[in-house]
């Protein structure tokens, strides 16, 4: 992550003043580039500064008053305006207000992005204090809790929203004017840094809540105020090319933007909510997704098994899991193994999430009546000889996929189901007889992502996973080949337990059997295996 130039700066200042030593430094400075905490937090929480001193520190080092204010000392006006929880997670209190100036005090004065959303919002003049975040928090909170039961507040609120939203064209100023664009950018460019798969936008009655996912986990990254949703879900809106009008039903939509020089697509995803809509932003970015098996944690052995099924000249071959679990990953890695200049290869998706050369790739929509099955029908027609199928949901699609694996083509596709033995009773209860599976389903492939334990883990702080713990992920995964037993347990009942003891005849490993040899090795943990595997069962 970019290390923000005035920090570097003041580290140089506490240098100077004997604050840090040399080593400090370089902890302070690696800590705040890794982590994306505030400069204070970051300070305190390793212990490098006291927070009392460090609030007199920011004071001498930008020439600003130092003072430690009360309650009393706020200016409610302001705080009605901006909104209580946006000035609590950033860290800045309104104190005194002559009508023209507004003078804030501060816990991070190296950071202006809330005071320019406060000076945007206000339209005033802005002259900044110094003091310890606790004391702000502290006052602040004071604050909310004696005005927690006002009706005017949030009638406030409710009202200056209702009239930005009614004004269309004032909407559409906002989301292009310097504030708003700066928060969308700033807040992309974060969640690509951390390689964040998702960036969750939640509204509640007075604030917005950023949060990141990050290795499969959620985590807070900022929250801002209510104030700013309007023009927020505005600028999201226009850059994926969505009706900022509508706002009862859901939209989908895609947006690209340049991060750090490199073309990110984004898949967005709006629904209403009570307090707004709220905004869900897939991250498909395929430079930080190596679209090979072995770098997606496939043994050696597995790997030539796979490569043998993507070799296939006709068949199905399945991968199965939750939502974010890489199973499109895996068989885009699939498609990479088979010779695309010699083969016709279609894939058929909603949405295409990572775009190659050499294949032809369809986006289903259903809002023309271009769904899965219309468009598999219409791919048979174009002489193929792979075809990708992104999901099989429905007992049409899965239809149309049987019949093209029984008239001499390879069928990828996924399914969401716990196992891959349970794929089978799956397609059954979608009306496929036994005994078309058991002729035409080759593989069964299922997969999890389980976090990798942080290899650099034993310094303080850690850089490489900011003190989680963790750092990046590695597939969990069994491999479910229809052996002759397999085939057999298949015709007979189709029944999970059934496959299932086949399949372990062959030398079949399950997942939790893959996952617990990962534990053994020291790759991850059995904390981990727990969080993504106990929920199914296992």
């Amino acid at each position: 992550m970019a290390q923000n130039p005035q920090i570097e700066h003041f580290g140089a200042f506490l240098k100077e003043r004997s604050v840090l030593g040399a080593s400090e430094y370089t902890r302070m400075v690696n800590a705040s580039s890794v982590s994306g905490q505030p400069i204070d937090t970051v300070l305190i929480e390793l212990g490098l500064v006291p927070e009392e001193q460090l609030s007199e520190l920011f004071a001498d080092y930008l020439e600003l008053n130092h003072r430690q204010p009360s309650v009393d000392d706020l200016d409610e006006d302001t705080i009605r305006s901006v909104g209580i929880d946006f000035l609590i997670g950033a860290g800045v209190a309104p104190v005194e207000s002559d009508g023209d100036t507004v003078l804030l005090a501060v816990a991070d004065p190296l950071s202006r992005d809330a005071v320019g959303m406060i000076s945007y919002f206000l339209d005033r003049p802005l002259t900044l204090s110094c003091a310890p975040r606790s004391r702000l928090t502290e006052v602040l909170e004071e604050w909310k809790l004696q005005n927690s039961s006002a009706p005017e507040v949030v009638a406030e609120v409710d009202h200056s929203a209702e009239l930005e939203i009614q004004d269309i064209n004032r909407l559409k100023d906002v989301a292009n004017e310097a504030p708003i664009i700066r928060l969308v950018n700033d807040l992309i460019q974060r969640a690509v840094d951390r390689n964040a798969t998702d960036i969750h936008i939640e509204p509640s009655r007075d604030a917005v809540t950023i949060r990141l996912r990050c290795d499969g986990v959620l985590a807070v990254d900022q929250r801002v105020s209510g104030q700013l949703h309007a023009g927020l879900a505005t600028r999201l809106k226009i850059l994926s090319q969505l009706n900022i009008a509508e706002r009862r039903q859901p939209q989908d939509g895609r947006m690209r933007m340049a991060v750090r020089g490199q073309e990110i697509d984004l898949r967005v995803s709006v629904l209403p909510s009570v307090h707004g809509e709220t905004f869900v932003l897939r991250i498909l970015d395929r430079t930080t997704v190596p679209l090979q098996l072995d770098a997606l944690g496939y043994a050696p052995d597995d790997v030539e098994t796979i490569r043998q099924l993507a070799g296939l000249s006709e068949g199905i071959v399945l991968v199965t899991g939750p939502t974010g679990s890489g199973k499109t990953t895996t068989l885009y890695s699939m498609i990479r193994e088979i010779d695309s200049k010699a083969l016709k290869v279609f894939t058929v998706e909603d949405p295409v999430e990572y775009q190659m050369a050499d294949i032809t790739q369809v986006q289903v929509n259903a809002a023309i009546d271009l769904d899965f099955s219309r468009t598999l029908r219409t791919v048979l027609r174009q002489d193929p000889d792979v075809i990708l199928v992104g999901e099989i949901r429905d007992r049409e699609t899965a239809q149309i996929a049987i019949r093209a694996a029984l008239t001499g083509h390879l069928v990828l596709s996924t399914l969401h189901t716990n196992s891959a033995a349970a794929a089978f009773a799956r397609l059954i209860d979608m009306g496929i007889e036994h005994y078309l599976l058991a002729d035409t389903v080759r593989a069964v492939i299922g997969q999890r992502l389980l976090r990798r334990s942080c290899a650099s883990c034993g310094a303080a702080p850690c850089e490489t996973c900011g003190g989680s713990g963790y750092a990046g992920r590695i597939a969990a995964y069994e491999i479910l080949r229809v052996t002759p037993a397999v085939r057999t347990a298949i015709g007979e009942s189709a029944t999970e337990s059934a496959i299932l003891k086949a399949a372990r005849q062959d030398g079949f490993e399950t997942l939790l059997d893959h996952a617990g040899r990962l534990v053994e090795s020291g790759v991850t943990d059995r904390a981990e295996v727990l969080r993504v595997l106990n929920n199914e069962g296992r």
